[in-house]
């Protein structure tokens, strides 16, 4: 099986006929494949625990908003209690989303250890003169892809459905209240 995906991994590499071109095109590559795994997992993790991320984040805001309202009102008790609530969820809510990112990039260290048993102690040339080694080709490839990426899920067929119903589901939410809201009129 190793020597398998080893050959379906190096593939790519082996493609152009200079050496510098293959490892940046097969590298390329593996940086693509590893953000479509990482985004096909993070939607699979959402999907299946969506109900839990949005009881999270709801309990976040309303016990937000119930805190700037106690603070609105003059109530310092409630106020007190309030916000260590809306504290304890806004740390729920933010590690959710934290283990939800980690989701997404799994396969980064999996890439990362194939490529050094191949290319460990290569020199790769960016331009006349310098050179980097593997893992900094990578991850410049993966971190320029995910953000190019980014504004183009939505369009990717299946992973679009997934990404739409997240944005639903955000816009549906209730909004934090802003504390720069405190003292306005119709607030």
């Amino acid at each position: 099986m190793n020597e398998l995906l080893d050959a379906v991994l190096i593939f790519p590499f082996r493609l152009p006929g200079s050496a510098v071109a293959g490892f940046y095109l097969g590298t390329l590559l593996l940086a693509l494949v590893c953000l479509l795994l990482g985004r096909i997992s993070y939607d699979l993790v959402w999907l299946f625990n969506r109900g839990h991320y949005a009881k999270e984040e709801g309990e976040m805001t309303r016990m937000h908003n119930l805190s700037v309202a106690a603070i609105e009102a003059g109530d310092k008790v409630a106020y007190k209690a309030a916000n260590k609530e809306a504290n304890e969820a806004f740390g729920k809510s933010f590690f959710a989303g934290a283990a939800l990112f980690s989701v997404s990039v799994w396969p980064v260290p999996f890439a990362l250890a194939w490529l050094a048993t191949r290319f460990d102690g290569v020199d790769v040339p960016i331009f006349p003169g310098h050179a980097v080694r593997y893992n900094a080709v990578f991850l410049g490839f993966y971190i320029l892809l995910r953000l190019a990426m980014w504004p183009l899920w939505q369009k990717i067929p299946v992973l679009g459905r997934v990404e739409r119903k997240r944005r639903e589901m955000a816009a549906r939410r209730a909004k934090l209240r802003p504390w720069t809201d405190l003292g306005k009129p119709g607030a």
